[in-house]
């Protein structure tokens, strides 16, 4: 009977052991995830027959998984695709997955806002206008690194205005009027005219028409 006892304590020892081996192993495949190359990451869309990687990145955004939407973005931004810059602003403003860095932030933003991309342009909008866009849960009452410019800031909302969702073009229309009464005539006019005369650069972009808010968990109020 002891020996027996012996036998089948042995045996679940040897189990323990297997099964901390296993989940060891799970643990580290995961670790490694965020080094990978981005072809060889996983897809987390149900269907698993999405190909387009801006999409799959947004799958791993939402899911919080930051580091690797950035994996799928970052290639895509440097190819001028304008909701992978916009996206890509909004991980430099939150700092999730990347070093906070609101002057990147404006930057790929502004890349994308020149090619049409409307949520990056309601972005240039708060963060020139010093404002607050919930919708977007971009705060930048405080600037966002960027100096104050109500000529800039309305231009950028006047060009959302003219092109986005119906809830976008409100968004922007009503920015635009409570800015509108901290400028004179002149500055008004001005901001009119540079929306008038603005064209796309280097190309308009073909929008996925995609909304994305900055991850609230990250919020940025500076």
């Amino acid at each position: 009977m002891k020996e027996y006892r012996n036998r089948k304590y042995l045996s679940l020892k040897k189990i323990a052991i297997v099964l901390v081996l296993v989940i060891t192993a799970g643990c580290a495949q995961v670790e490694q995830i965020p080094g990978q190359a981005y072809e060889e990451l996983p897809n987390p869309v149900s269907d698993f027959t999405e190909k387009d990687k801006f999409k799959i990145g947004l799958r791993w955004y939402e899911q919080g998984s930051f580091d690797i939407a950035k994996k799928f973005w970052k290639p895509l931004a440097e190819e001028d695709d304008c909701d992978a810059q916009y996206s890509m602003g909004l991980l430099y403003y939150s700092g999730a997955g990347v070093r906070r860095d609101f002057g990147e932030a404006a930057a790929l933003w502004t890349e994308a806002g020149e090619q049409g991309q409307v949520q990056a342009q309601i972005a240039l909008g708060a963060a020139y206008s010093h404002t607050e866009i919930s919708y977007t849960s971009i705060n930048c009452n405080r600037g966002c690194g960027i100096e104050k410019d109500l000529i800039e800031g309305y231009k950028w909302f006047g060009l959302a205005s003219k092109s986005g969702s119906p809830r976008e073009v409100g968004i922007a229309q009503k920015s635009i009027e409570r800015i509108s009464a901290q400028m004179s005539s002149t500055q008004i006019e001005e901001a009119r005219s540079e929306i008038y005369n603005w064209k796309p650069s280097p190309s308009e972009c073909i929008s996925r028409g995609i909304f994305i808010a900055a991850p609230s968990a990250t919020r940025a109020f500076y």
